[in-house]
């Protein structure tokens, strides 16, 4: 159990390592300058924005308060290098949920090393927060499933997690619903 452990976090570490290489390589392209233009305006002015970009809110309402911290573009792109990290961390759950440990140390490895994910973790955009608000959902949907126990306590929570997740899913992006209808057929 405890070597697991160590492997889980040597992938963590590797992740992190693999999504801050090269993060300030490339320049700053549309999506990147017209979400961090949003993100600087007000609440209000954010949810008006949001029609001119077919978006929901909720990723440039944090990308708004992650703004008050930095404005350099490293420091933009490293919210999505968080949530991607997330990412690797909720899938890690729900494969060990599902498949066992082993696989679920796999899952994680592939995730940290996906060419794909490392390149949606290095941009301005909802992305990564998309897919780490899903991996929750199929977490919380896949502990509900199994769940064995009657505690309400445990049900509760799996159930508020549920929700939180699909509801930020839903705020992320506005094809997430198709995603959050896949655990429900």
């Amino acid at each position: 159990m405890r070597s697991r452990r160590v492997y889980f976090i040597v992938i963590l570490m590797l992740s992190v390592v693999l999504r801050l290489l090269f993060l300030q390589s490339r320049g700053i392209q549309y999506d990147d300058a017209f979400s961090s233009l949003l993100a600087g305006r007000s609440f209000s002015e954010i949810i008006q924005g949001t029609a001119a970009d077919t978006m929901p809110p909720l990723f440039y309402f944090l990308l708004h308060l992650w703004l008050q911290l930095g404005q350099e573009l490293w420091w933009l792109r490293l919210l999505a290098v968080v949530f991607s990290l997330g990412c690797v961390a909720f899938l890690y759950l729900l494969v060990r949920a599902l498949a066992g440990e082993k696989a679920g140390l796999w899952a994680a490895f592939l995730a940290g090393i996906s060419p794909l994910q490392i390149y949606h973790a290095q941009e301005v955009r909802m992305y990564s927060l998309l897919v780490l608000t899903q991996l929750g959902y199929f977490w919380a949907f896949c502990r509900l499933y199994s769940l064995q126990s009657r505690r309400v306590a445990a049900r509760t929570a799996y159930w508020a997690a549920l929700v939180l997740f699909g509801t930020a899913a839903m705020y992320t992006h506005n094809l997430a619903i198709f995603g959050l209808v896949v655990a429900n057929l």
